[in-house]
């Protein structure tokens, strides 16, 4: 092969990567009333944690499921069953991406991601400055 064919190869190979790649990372967040309107197709909804209602998990019943309610960022709250156990600091989590869809009029996610309070944040943290004598 000559090197302009190598070359023009390259340069196919990178376009291709760089056009599946955005199409396959964009996702949208949606709120619930959207979510709603399209039973059985898979959204992202994102929001936060309702601490007004508990958080059902019991691993003796079934260790894949966990019950909770999440308010969107339209302030809508609905009952959500994730299809994952309970995570480590749900509690704390500052805002929640659910992927799922309305499945019988309840939206079931298979996959949350959430974002936690840093350790680092000014809230969490004083930081005190001392002057040392010169």
């Amino acid at each position: 092969m000559r090197r302009t064919h190598i070359v023009l190869l390259l340069i196919t190979a990178g376009l291709m990567a760089a056009l599946i790649g955005t199409f396959t990372s964009t996702s949208e967040s949606v709120d619930f009333a959207r979510a709603f309107e399209e039973p059985g197709v898979i959204f992202k909804v994102s929001g936060t944690l309702d601490h007004a209602h508990p958080i059902e998990y019991d691993p003796e019943a079934d260790a894949s499921t966990t019950r909770f309610h999440m308010k969107d960022r339209s302030g809508v709250t609905r009952e959500v069953l994730l299809n994952e156990p309970k995570r480590q600091g749900l509690e704390q989590s500052e805002s929640i991406d659910l992927y799922g869809k309305v499945i019988d009029g309840r939206f079931q996610a298979s996959k949350m991601l959430m974002k936690c309070p840093s350790k680092y944040n000014e809230q969490s943290h004083e930081v005190q400055w001392t002057e040392s004598a010169s």
